[in-house]
């Protein structure tokens, strides 16, 4: 199954794998994006869950998506359309007490318990405003890279990383202190030394353990606190939002984006192995997509420059060694044309016969495709 060249080849098509596809498709880069499943956008999807009711089943709020991202991808044009959230957060404390977090709302609830604990949170809020301002101003610049290749080709990364050092060395000294404190404090503690009120403390320490599994008095968990004003909704800072159509809105419309520049985007193509030439160039690469406890189908792509170096075969023969040996598997599915003689050959000198034919899901779902259906003959039962 040769195929024609490729400068990029990205494994996954979560939104990460779709903004570099973007972004290099942009750039002129010939770009391949395989995904295992049969949906792109990783843990930024919208699936039904009951019959006409569909939802985020993962990531569900967004506010993190830097907004430059947006407008070099056109997202908007591409179908992203997101809300500010009207209330961050409510807190149900008993049958007639409640805490409201929200825009123009949470000075006034937290009076409820605690005046002093309203007071504070403005003073609380530019804290975290000015290091968060600190941080997206580098969040977009690449991190030195440090290498052991002598003091000649380390210094330029050293004097970068000098640079960036600078923006943070504008702080003064208890803003220093404060950057300290939320990078290795927990939230619990964070918020002790700014409130006495629990039920501020309950809504904020939230935030420092969502999607986090650890206990708001865990080390580091202040870091969170910081990272939930981190972002920004529609040039508002600090904002949280839903985006209409769930949080697989988004990735659909960086797959539009990347698709419009010229990606090659492929479903169902979970990789197994990327197969890898001595300068570094990929020569193609090998999945295996579960399909029960002790089967898989098997899928291939090589590069036209290994074509006739017997790289297909010796691949296609080492996978159903592993897939045998490592994942205990008995029976191997594969899929080729009927005029595609080479793979034929490859795949039966991998210990594959013909059984059958099938449709053009076999294929990655190109449709107009016949194929073989082969199974390899040592991992039958």
């Amino acid at each position: 199954m040769p195929e024609s060249v490729r400068d990029a080849i990205i494994v996954g098509g979560g939104h990460n794998g779709l903004v570099c596809a973007a972004y290099l498709a942009a750039a002129g880069l010939k770009v391949t994006v395989l995904e295992r499943r049969g949906v792109v956008g990783g843990a930024a999807v919208t699936e039904e869950f009951h019959p006409g009711f569909r939802n985020s089943v993962a990531s569900y709020t967004v506010s993190l998506l830097n907004p430059k991202v947006i407008r070099d991808l056109d997202l908007a044009r591409h179908g992203l359309r997101i809300v500010e959230r009207k209330l961050a957060n409510f807190l149900p404390l008993d049958d007639s007490r409640y805490l409201k977090i929200g825009t123009g709302v949470t000075a006034a609830e937290v009076a409820k318990f605690s005046r002093r604990d309203a007071e504070r949170l403005t003073a609380y809020g530019e804290r975290l405003d000015v290091i968060a301002d600190v941080l997206r101003d580098l969040v977009l610049q690449t991190p030195p890279n440090v290498t052991a290749a002598g003091w000649l080709d380390a210094l330029p990364e050293l004097l970068r990383g000098a640079r960036q050092a600078r923006r943070i060395a504008k702080l003064d000294l208890p803003m220093r202190r404060e950057l300290l404190d939320l990078f290795v404090k927990s939230a619990g503690d964070y918020l002790d030394a700014w409130f006495e009120s629990a039920p501020i403390k309950a809504a904020y320490g939230f935030d420092g353990v969502v999607g986090n599994f650890a206990s708001p008095y865990a080390a580091g968990s202040a870091y969170v606190l910081l990272h939930h004003v981190f972002g920004e909704v529609n040039g508002k800072k600090g904002a949280w939002g839903h985006a209409i159509g769930g949080m697989g809105a988004i990735t659909q419309a960086m797959a539009r984006s990347a698709a419009a520049r010229g990606v090659d985007i492929e479903v169902g193509n979970g990789v197994r192995e990327v197969l890898v030439d001595d300068d570094g160039s990929v020569l193609g690469r090998f999945n295996l997509f579960f399909t029960g406890e002790d089967s898989a189908n098997l899928g291939y792509r090589v590069a036209e420059q290994a074509a006739g170096r017997g790289v297909a075969t010796a691949s296609a023969m080492e996978l159903c060694r592993l897939a045998a040996t490592r994942h205990g598997l008995r029976r191997l599915r594969a899929a080729t044309s009927h005029g595609n003689a080479a793979s034929k050959k490859v795949l039966a000198k991998a210990g594959f016969v013909p059984v059958g034919s099938a449709g053009p899901a076999d294929l990655g779902g190109k449709t107009g495709t016949f194929t073989g259906v082969i199974r390899l003959k040592a991992m039958e039962a």
